[in-house]
């Protein structure tokens, strides 16, 4: 059920992707519709770009045009680059929400000035690409703070027999202090104990069952694997230098969770 609950919230980014990237193409399309002198307008698209263009050329200022243009392409590529970053970090979907509620509130604005009654249907479509943005906004937000199960635990190798006793368990340094400022890269449960890799100011910790079994201090962090033996089993904590905070049993990663800084 998590696995299944885990794919809905990222098929759910996808589709809010989805949404930004059709707005943002419906929004070109317009302002090309509008140059070339069509009386067609699409709903389903940004405001700000689109009367940067509309006023830059109606009112004929030069200034006003390169102001307007400038205004149009500086936002159409903020949302473009929003979308395209947004398959990584979901901060970009963040300013891509933000954005789009500056512009709601612009289109109201201009709909009250005219006095235009008629642009409630616009407001509306606006509200509902809005609500796919916070929508991505909230997932982006959960995706980053669930691991990803590589595999399930009933799959983990097990040692029996010689080669389980011929390792003794690792001793605790200490018990974890949860009370002082910590952050955790990635936890998860297997073998019937909670497992923890997080870091304390500089120093990056193995936590298992509330109790530092490895630890190192580094100031810039390179690859790195921290182990403990519990049970006979080998349980690691470490980075992988590129992007992503792991944690194994036995040479198996069963958990991980992308680092974004």
């Amino acid at each position: 059920m998590r696995g299944n609950a885990q794919m809905t919230v990222r098929e759910k980014y996808l589709v809010a992707r989805k949404n930004l990237l059709l707005m943002l193409v419906l929004t070109v399309v317009n302002i090309v519709l509008f140059v070339v002198g069509a009386d067609t307008m699409l709903l389903f698209s940004a405001t700000v770009p689109y009367y940067g263009v509309v006023f830059g050329l109606v009112l004929g200022n030069p200034f006003i045009f390169l102001l307007g243009v400038g205004i149009a392409v500086i936002s159409l590529l903020i949302y473009l680059l929003c979308w395209i970053f947004s398959k990584k970090h979901y901060g970009w979907m963040v300013t891509a929400m933000v954005l789009f509620i500056f512009d709601t509130v612009v289109m109201a604005v201009l709909y009250v000035l005219m006095a235009d009654v008629s642009g409630i249907l616009d407001i509306l479509i606006h509200a509902w690409v809005l609500y796919y943005l916070i929508m991505g906004t909230r997932c982006g937000i959960q995706i980053k703070n669930m691991p990803e199960p590589i595999m399930e635990q009933a799959e983990l190798p097990e040692e029996t027999g010689d080669d389980a006793e011929s390792y003794e368990d690792s001793n605790y340094l200490r018990r974890a202090d949860m009370d002082v400022k910590h952050r955790v890269f990635v936890e998860t449960d297997a073998l019937g104990h909670r497992i923890c890799f997080q870091r304390v100011k500089r120093t990056n910790e193995l936590v298992i069952d509330g109790y530092v079994y490895a630890e190192v201090e580094m100031l810039i962090e390179t690859a790195h694997e921290l182990k403990a033996r519990i049970d006979g089993h080998e349980i690691s904590g470490g980075f992988d230098g590129i992007a992503h905070s792991y944690i194994g049993v036995d040479g198996t990663k069963v958990a991980k969770k992308i680092r974004l800084y």
